[in-house]
């Protein structure tokens, strides 16, 4: 088994979450390096120096971030996504998300 990606959307307007649950070893080849690629950029650094949700921003959402294999990883972010690796990810992951 390689590396897991779980990536959860959850909030906005109509409180649904998403979820895209991968194994990098069973993407296709472009899509594995893409996630790879975004994961690169990602910065992992504690939640402590993240922003929190802005005031008033009820509908936004909230992207919770899982990553293992060799290693566990993790973050919680929220909108709007500063993190460049981030925003990259959900662009490469949420097409391939499902209710939960």
């Amino acid at each position: 088994m390689g590396t897991q990606v779980k990536l959860t959307r959850s909030g906005g307007f109509a409180g649904l979450s998403l979820v895209a649950a991968v194994d990098l070893d069973e993407l296709p080849p472009a899509t594995a390096s893409a996630v790879r690629a975004a994961l690169a950029q990602v910065d992992f650094d504690p939640p402590a120096r993240r922003p929190a949700p802005m005031p008033g921003a009820a509908d936004t959402y909230q992207y919770d971030l899982v990553v293992t294999g060799r290693r566990l990883r993790s973050l919680t972010a929220h909108e709007p996504l500063a993190d460049p690796g981030l925003r990259a990810l959900t662009e490469v992951l949420l097409p391939l998300a499902t209710p939960e």
